[in-house]
């Protein structure tokens, strides 16, 4: 993977590239235009006069007749060569001014690969960082065990335990890497959703999970159909309910709501924990952004990938997810979806 020095210098050159292929079709077809304009105007200049049979005109003897051909085709030879000084001047600013056009094309080309290539290397970055954490432990552990000349059972077993911990990390992680990527080829087709169902599915699934905690997860979800992607909404739900369960406090509270408000819908995860610090909601949605030490007194672990999963998710489908706190505690992630 290029570093961002290398990076800028290969996309500045494909700038110049790309410009220079954009003058070069836009000058080529003015140079085309320009010879068809002036091939038509000559074929009209160089028009002879018309039989004597023809018009009023041809009533004029011999001498008369030639020297009115010898006028036109004096003014003929002088419009020519106006003519072609209007068209090379035309060209002469078709090519200044295409050359300004085409670098300022070539960049709006180019940004959009720009910031898929600089995300992408941020992404690979931020990745290899994080796995290597794991990966790190892992390594030093078993060393350390491998140093030692006798291992008992309990200090087997405590290794054993904490390389499988570890590998729990790695999986969540690549699961999460994984579903990450899988948002740019991702389905945004819309279909019928029991807003009920959908709902319940999700809490099934984390159950498990908030047992653990004794965090009581409770909804009042209506009768409600919309009409959204479920594999983004059931995506989207299960990350802010997961977020909500991991970050909130032990026998506390998740309360799962929804309502349609004006032309959307609003699903809403609200969490008894701390109230998230003003100075980390901007950047709460930024892959791998932690802020376990602000929020959770329990330093709950994660990827750091939850959240910016979700926002990807709606993103793709056009929706939207917003954030509201109560202090001293008490957070509200509203899913916004469009009424179809």
């Amino acid at each position: 993977m290029p570093n961002n020095a290398t990076l800028q210098k290969h996309l500045k050159g494909d700038t110049g590239r790309l410009a220079a292929t954009y003058l070069a079709i836009i000058f080529g077809l003015t140079l085309v235009f320009s010879g068809v304009i002036y091939a038509i105007s000559s074929s009209q200049f160089d028009r002879p006069l018309p039989p004597r049979n023809q018009g009023a005109i041809m009533q004029f003897d011999e001498y008369t007749r030639g020297s009115l051909q010898d006028l036109f085709d004096e003014r003929a030879a002088q419009a020519r060569a106006e003519l072609l000084i209007s068209l090379l001047l035309l060209n002469l600013i078709v090519l200044t001014g295409g050359a300004f056009f085409s670098y300022f094309l070539a960049r709006k080309t180019l940004e959009p690969i720009e910031a898929a290539m600089e995300s992408q290397a941020r992404f690979v970055s931020d990745a290899s960082h994080e796995l290597r954490t794991p990966l790190t432990a892992l390594q030093v552990t078993n060393e350390v065990a491998l140093r030692k000349k006798k291992l008992s059972i309990a200090q087997a077993k405590e290794l054993i335990g904490h390389n499988l911990s570890e590998t729990i990390k790695l999986r969540a992680l690549s699961e999460s890497l994984l579903g990450l990527a899988k948002q740019d080829s991702s389905d945004t087709n819309p279909s019928e959703i029991q807003v009920s169902e959908l709902v319940l599915g999700v809490i099934e699934t984390l159950q498990p999970l908030a047992s653990e905690k004794k965090i009581a997860i409770k909804h009042d979800i209506p009768a409600a159909v919309i009409k959204a992607n479920q594999s983004a909404v059931t995506q989207i739900l299960q990350v802010l309910l997961d977020n909500a369960i991991k970050y909130g406090p032990a026998s506390s509270e998740v309360t799962i709501s929804f309502m349609t408000a004006g032309a959307e819908h609003q699903l809403t995860v609200h969490d008894t924990g701390s109230a998230i610090p003003a100075e980390h909601r901007p950047q709460l949605f930024k892959r791998f952004y932690r802020i376990d030490e602000s929020r959770s007194s329990q330093h709950s672990e994660g990827s750091g990938l939850g959240l910016s999963i979700a926002k990807a998710a709606a993103d793709r489908q056009g929706y939207r997810i917003s954030l509201t706190t109560h202090e001293p505690s008490g957070n509200s992630f509203v899913l916004h979806i469009p009424v179809a």
